[in-house]
């Protein structure tokens, strides 16, 4: 009997990989790690700043609106991580910032979202999907790391994630600039 897969009537690429990934640091691992050994009190502040919610219009983010306030009730535990990732890893920030923009890219590409020239009224009606399918593949990418190990848990991942995600969008490396569509 032959070895094999055998596919018949096929009409799209197949690939088929049999290695096993070698599991490599990864920017986002380290901020995550460094975010759940945090115990920064957060901030409460009174009032969501005015361009951070023409941000959140702008892009017509609806169900994702509490990253928002992820955001602003953990901006000191951000900032902090973020100077101790800099300190860590040589331009740990914009490595993360390149990391997030490209997962941001490949959710656009999902969705269809032209970037040239950029389709905004679609990506409003999908924004709270790209930003859904961007946390997915960070939280993907993150688990696929060597980073964390014992002693952190799918909860600190997820916490993470949201934190970083939140982050992005604020730094409008994740959705749209709303000064860049005039």
């Amino acid at each position: 009997m032959s070895q094999g897969v055998i596919f018949e009537s096929n009409n799209g690429p197949i690939t088929v990989i049999n290695e096993n990934p070698t599991r490599r640091a990864t920017i986002l691992g380290k901020l995550i790690e460094i975010i759940a050994s945090g115990d920064c009190i957060p901030r409460n502040l009174d009032r969501i700043p005015t361009e951070v919610e023409h941000k959140v219009q702008f892009n017509d983010l609806k169900t994702h609106q509490w990253l928002v306030g992820e955001y602003i009730g953990s901006s000191i535990l951000i900032d902090m991580a973020m100077l101790e990732l800099n300190q860590t890893i040589l331009n740990g920030s914009t490595k993360l910032k390149r990391q997030m923009k490209m997962f941001y890219l490949e959710s656009l590409d999902k969705f269809k979202i032209n970037t040239r020239p950029f389709d905004l009224e679609r990506l409003k009606a999908h924004s709270d999907d790209v930003v859904k399918h961007v946390m997915y593949l960070a939280t993907k990418f993150v688990k696929a790391s060597d980073d964390l190990k014992d002693g952190y848990y799918d909860e600190d991942i997820i916490y993470g994630v949201a934190l970083i995600t939140s982050y992005s969008i604020i730094e409008c490396i994740v959705l749209e600039n709303p000064n860049d569509h005039n």
